[in-house]
This record gives structure tokens, sequence and C-alpha cells, in this order.
């Protein structure tokens, strides 16, 4: 059996100065302004925060800034996943709880609720409960870029051919 290294250039001592990191993006949504002033439905979709294709959203979440209306609940998610990182969140002033994802009902895992988009999306808010004539919310998302830097550049076949 052989050992093939294709790792490709720089080494195990730091990290390259173009390494990708995780940013923050978030969007402020003034509720009671939406539909002419007379806010969202139940039900009614808020595309909150545009997530570039081949992105890897590590979390999502909301943060009440002004207390929704009565009985007004946000889950926040995505359309294949509309409630997946906040799930029937009140409408009482604070951050949202993150849904725990659990491995076997037991153990929660961090970040287990990140997700990659491999094509462009939005990370939504829907408004479930009643109307939300009143709220205001801070929506947020922690995402890295995945999309490849050197995608062809240093995968070449001498690379591959070469043993250990």
């Amino acid at each position: 059996m052989a050992t093939y290294n294709v790792t490709g250039p720089g080494g195990t001592t730091g990290h390259p100065s173009n390494v990708r990191r995780p940013y923050l993006i978030e969007n402020t949504i003034d509720i009671s302004a939406i539909n002419g002033d007379t806010g969202a439905a139940s039900a009614d979709v808020l595309q909150a925060i545009d997530i570039p294709a081949e992105s890897l959203c590590l979390a999502a979440g909301n943060e009440v800034l002004t207390a929704g209306s009565s009985s007004v609940t946000y889950d926040i998610g995505f359309g294949g996943d509309p409630d997946r990182w906040v799930d029937g969140d009140t409408n009482a002033v604070g951050y949202g709880a993150l849904r725990t994802v659990t491995d076997n009902a037991t153990t929660a895992l961090p970040f287990g609720n990140a997700v990659v988009f491999g094509s462009a999306d939005t990370i939504d808010v829907t408004i479930g409960g009643a109307t939300d004539s009143a709220g205001k919310i801070r929506v947020w998302a922690i995402l890295v870029d995945i999309s490849g830097v050197e995608e062809s550049d240093l995968n070449t076949d001498s690379q591959h051919d070469t043993a250990v």
C-alpha cells in the first residue's frame, strides 16, 4: 500500500495569509413597516439575509429589539428547512433560543445546525401565531466562504502520481 502526499503547497506550520475566516452578517427588520405599515401576517416569509453560493452557515438566529404583537412567534431558517435555527421564538425582547441538534437524542452537537449552501439562497424569518404589526428584530448569521480558491491550479496529475 502506498501513501501519496497530495496536500499541496504550504506546510503544517502556521496558516496562509489568505485563509478563509468566518464572518457575521446581520439585518435589522422593522416588521411594523412592512406591507404599507400594517406589518406581516401569520405564515408570511421575510427574506432577511442573502446567502452566496458555496457558503457554510455555521449558525443563524435572531434578537427581538422591539416586542412583536401579542401571540406572534418567529422561525429562522431557509426554504428547505424553515425553522432550522430558531423554532417558535416568542416576541419577547432578547435573543431567540437556538434549536439544539442532538446525536441519538442524547448529546448536543456543536454547530449541529450548520448548513452548506451550494447555490445562492436566503435566510428567512417566518411569522407565526398572529399578524405582527409592532415587532423589530435583528437577524444574524455566521458564514464562511467555502468556494475553491485554487480548485484547478494545484490539482495536477503529477501531484497525484508521486508516492511519498
